[in-house]
C-alpha cells in the first residue's frame, strides 16, 4: 500500500506543495479548515486553486495510509503519556467522534486535510474543498468545532 499521493509530491513548484505525514501531533488543529478527500487525483487541481485563493499551500497538511494514522493517532498510542492523556478526554466528548472519522477514513486510503485558515476565511475555504469533492468539512477554531454542510 502507498502511504503518500503521488499528486502531492508532484505539484507545481510554483504553487507550493502540501506537508504529506509530516509527524505533528495536534490536541486540536486550531484555526484549521479540515475534511476528507476520496480522490488523491483532486490534489494538485485543490493546491492550485488554494494557491489562487491565498492560501499558503506549503502550510497545508495531508495525513494518509497507515503513517497518517499514526501521526493522527486518535488513541494517543504513538506519541507518548501526554497523547494518550489528551485522547482520552477527547474520547468523551465531540472531538472522540471527529477522530473517529478520520482515523476510519484514513483506513480507507482517504485522504485527511488540514488548511489554515482565519474565522474571517473558515466558509471560503470550506466551500474551496467542497467545490473539489472534500468532504466531512469542519472547522476548528479556539475551543469549538463548526461542520459545514454539504
Amino acid at each position: 500500500m502507498t502511504d503518500v499521493p503521488s499528486e502531492a509530491s508532484a505539484g507545481s513548484s510554483d504553487v507550493g506543495e502540501p506537508q504529506v505525514n509530516v509527524d505533528h501531533f495536534y490536541h486540536r488543529p486550531t484555526f484549521r479548515v479540515v475534511g476528507l478527500l476520496s480522490e488523491q487525483s483532486e490534489v494538485q487541481a485543490l493546491s492550485r486553486d488554494l494557491a489562487s485563493g491565498g492560501v499558503d499551500v506549503s502550510a497545508v497538511e495531508i495525513l494518509c495510509g497507515e503513517q497518517g494514522a499514526r501521526i493522527l493517532d486518535a488513541h494517543g498510542r504513538y506519541h507518548g503519556l501526554r497523547a494518550r492523556i489528551v485522547r482520552a478526554f477527547q474520547q468523551l466528548g465531540y472531538d472522540g467522534n471527529t477522530l473517529a472519522v478520520y482515523d476510519e477514513a484514513l483506513g480507507h486510503r482517504e485522504l485527511v486535510l488540514h488548511v489554515p485558515a482565519s474565522p474571517a476565511e473558515r466558509s471560503r475555504i470550506a466551500a474551496l474543498l467542497q467545490r473539489h469533492h472534500v468532504h466531512d468539512v469542519g472547522y476548528f477554531g479556539p475551543g469549538t468545532f463548526e461542520q459545514f454542510s454539504p
